[in-house]
């Protein structure tokens, strides 16, 4: 089925996730419809660089600006399964007091960015993204999909999938990026973290159901953990497309700029009061300054899907979304 409507297929997603949810969690606690498994919720500071230039000066990047932020580490997929299972891994961060206007108004302080262990996201087109939901999630008939990607020229998106999926030593030994395009002012950016610590975790002999948690737990209790944060900016519109996410943005063209770090301060994360507050945390790229919109088709559907779903989940669980400040940043422990 195709559709050239973007608001359709939107819904149309919508009301399949939010079929899936309740049939997944007819009865307790609701969990996320996409990266449900969290690996943790760690409080750090996001430093922009001192000698940051005059022309990559924002509204939220200025030169030596320091945030709190609270970062969620998560399994892919929409499923809790074990750490076991090699997989893609996400991480979604949430800069605390940012001023300014914001794209959408649910929260009003906050700058999120919502990234992944890979580059590109395979399924990088809304056509293909609302044919994967429907295919796979209420029809359960990957052979429909597999058509769907014949037809787009996209098979290829297959074995990028299996090959993206890891068992990682941690979550903060990893790299993650945006996935899809963002403006930077008037410009277009992707966006990218790289880990910088010096400790290293390895991988357990045995896997277990939580060993990227535990082995996260061992790396803070006497480490920091330390992300820089890169930009990369769209040079060609047409080897560099808005609306295909599949496609890698070659670093040769464009190479990566350094604007900013994370750092993660030695912590413990393995607590009630921390996995309720991710619980009850929502990340979405529509958590944004308006110099930093999400960008194409795909970015602008997924503002309404996360935040339509976000929704949906708390009401099922008669809970509220938080939007965080400074004192729930400093007396989360």
């Amino acid at each position: 089925m195709e559709y050239k409507d973007n608001d359709k297929m939107t819904d149309e997603i919508i009301d399949i996730l939010k079929e899936k949810l309740v049939k997944d969690y007819e009865k307790g606690f609701t969990k996320r419809d996409a990266h449900p498994k969290g690996l943790g919720l760690v409080k750090g500071t996001f430093v922009v660089d001192e000698n940051l230039k005059k022309e990559l000066e924002t509204e939220v990047f200025r030169p030596g600006k320091r945030y709190n932020c609270l970062i969620r580490f998560s399994s892919g997929g929409n499923k809790v399964k074990s750490d076991k299972s090699k997989d893609i891994r996400g991480m979604s961060m949430k800069l605390i007091d940012v001023k300014g206007c914001k794209l959408i108004e649910d929260e009003k302080n906050t700058q999120d960015f919502v990234m992944l262990t890979i580059p590109t996201m395979p399924i990088g087109t809304l056509d293909l993204f609302r044919d994967s939901i429907y295919y796979m999630v209420k029809k359960k008939n990957p052979i429909g999909l597999f058509c769907s990607l014949v037809r787009a020229k996209k098979i290829s998106i297959i074995k990028e999938l299996i090959v993206a999926r890891e068992n990682q030593t941690s979550p903060l030994d990893v790299s993650y990026f945006s996935t899809t395009p963002y403006a930077y002012k008037d410009k277009v950016v992707k966006f990218c973290v790289k880990p910088n610590s010096k400790y290293k975790s390895k991988l357990p002999k045995k896997l277990t159901y939580n060993y990227l948690m535990e082995n996260m737990q061992k790396h803070l209790i006497d480490n920091d953990a330390i992300f820089d944060f890169y930009i990369q900016f769209q040079t060609n519109p047409k080897t560099m497309p808005i609306n295909d996410s599949s496609i890698k943005w070659d670093e040769k063209s464009s190479p990566l700029i350094k604007i900013g770090k994370i750092i993660i301060r030695r912590q413990w994360i393995i607590t009630d009061k921390r996995d309720e507050m991710e619980e009850n945390l929502s990340f979405s790229p529509g958590h944004s300054s308006l110099d930093h919109r999400p960008l194409g088709d795909i970015n602008l559907a997924r503002v309404k899907i996360y935040n339509e779903l976000s929704k949906f989940r708390h009401e099922r669980n008669c809970t509220k979304s938080i939007e965080p400040t400074i004192e729930d940043f400093k007396n989360l422990k």
